[in-house]
């Protein structure tokens, strides 16, 4: 029996030196891979664990920020079970032409390690335009006609979705009048398909500029004299130098309101339900713009029956520009309209 409390001793002697002569674990130890398929919202990145730090892996992975220059598991995460060797991890929803920092990490029972940084830049959003809008920030995605391979918008300025349907309203929009930068006038208020109201009330004062300086929807008024006297536009001078010269008008950078020739090509839109299809087109009507005695002035018309496209193309008739209009089951490419009504503005790319 002494013997073999002996021998325990000793066991237990020699055990507690061994034990001392172990470090005490560390977080582990581990690399940041290289960034692999990058685009512009997605990226893959890795690490490999070169040390456990003395303690069993519970969890490991990848964190990233665009803000943060050494991220952490507080950041964006891929997380994994990898406990040794090598791992992967994808970043989705990136931003497009974002700069981002990743690095790999592990943990254990006495906390997370992390790889080096890596930092890397997502490419351009081709899928989306975003541009400066009214004074806000908004990204609009963009469509490839199915006719002639052109890019359009994927909805009107001033649209807070791409239509689910010709009559959505909530890509209807706003309505400009024609050659009128985005100063408000033309906002509109859409409480459902068939129920427009201008936001800003209405005046019969002409801009003496191309830039009214003010937000009202300006309707001219037609007085009966003889001769006639006809203001069909809300500008005093008639001119044409508005979109005819710098067809942009309201659209982004490298975008433009549309001539009647662009709207002719897409010949695949005969009628709502194929302007809807090919190119998300919506019947957001237009508003009344003059002050002829019909109490029309200022009011929105026709909305879930057609929809009124500017073309920046001018007609032959003075204060007479050009319109595409879209109807349940037709297509006008080239219609002439009065300057001061307020259409729809869908961009297609230079």
């Amino acid at each position: 029996m002494k013997q073999l409390i002996t021998a325990l001793l000793v066991f237990a002697i020699l055990f507690s030196a061994c034990k001392k002569d172990q470090p005490a674990p560390v977080t582990p130890s581990l690399t940041t891979t290289a960034i692999t398929n990058l685009s512009y919202n997605a990226a893959t990145s890795g690490g490999t664990i070169t040390s456990n730090g003395g303690s069993a892996i519970t969890v490991s992975g990848i964190c990233w920020s665009k803000s943060n220059l050494t991220p952490t598991i507080s950041d964006s995460i891929a997380m994994g079970t990898t406990t040794s060797g090598s791992f992967i991890g994808v970043m989705n929803n990136l931003m497009g032409s974002t700069t981002y920092y990743v690095r790999a990490y592990a943990t254990n029972m006495v906390g997370t390690g992390y790889g080096n940084v890596v930092t890397f830049n997502t490419s351009i959003d081709t899928t989306k335009v975003t541009f400066t809008y009214n004074g806000v920030t908004v990204a609009y995605g963009v469509i490839k006609s199915p006719v002639t391979g052109r890019q359009w918008l994927d909805r009107n300025l001033g649209a807070s979705e791409a239509a689910t349907a010709f009559d959505d309203y909530l890509a209807y929009g706003d309505l400009f009048q024609w050659g009128r930068p985005a100063d408000g006038h033309q906002l509109i208020t859409w409480t459902n398909s068939t129920t427009g109201v201008g936001v800003n009330g209405i005046d019969t004062i002409l801009a003496t500029s191309d830039t009214p300086g003010n937000s009202t929807f300006i309707t001219p008024v037609y007085t009966n004299l003889y001769p006639p006297i006809w203001q069909n536009d809300w500008r005093n001078d008639l001119n044409n130098n508005r979109w005819a010269v710098n067809n942009q008008g309201p659209c982004p950078s490298g975008w433009h309101v549309p001539t009647t020739a662009e709207w002719q090509a897409e010949t695949g839109l005969t009628n709502s339900t194929t302007g809807y299809n090919e190119l998300k087109l919506t019947v957001a009507g237009h508003r009344y713009g003059e002050v002829d005695g019909t109490g029309q002035e200022g009011k929105v018309n026709g909305e879930g029956l057609y929809g009124d496209f500017w073309e920046s193309s001018i007609s032959g008739f003075v204060g007479v520009a050009i319109e595409a209009q879209i109807a349940g089951a037709s297509f006008a490419p080239s219609v002439g309209a009065d300057r001061c009504f307020g259409y729809s503005v869908r961009c297609i790319k230079n």
